[in-house]
């Protein structure tokens, strides 16, 4: 796991860590999809993250990403915060 990740709780670690073992097996074209599956488990567990937390997640994942991965990542990012905004 990074070590630019802060002071994210053990707990949340141990999921990050989950589902990062569990995308070992998920080629590029489904990551984004696997991501939005995992983060909707993630959350029907009551687990949140702040949004500290997530830009951090979200800076170390960017790190091992390609081009398109980053491109669709972003404009998830921007769907959820219009999303967000209107809600």
């Amino acid at each position: 796991m990074n070590q630019n990740l802060g002071n994210i709780s053990p707990e949340k670690i141990n999921v990050l860590t989950d589902i990062l073992e569990k995308s070992k097996n998920v080629t590029p074209d489904n990551m984004v999809p696997f991501l939005l599956n995992a983060a909707s488990q993630v959350s029907a567990k009551g687990i949140t993250f702040s949004d500290e937390e997530t830009q951090l997640i979200l800076n170390a994942l960017r790190k091992n990403m390609n081009r398109s991965q980053l491109a669709q990542m972003e404009h998830i990012l921007q769907l959820s915060k219009n999303i967000h905004r209107n809600s």
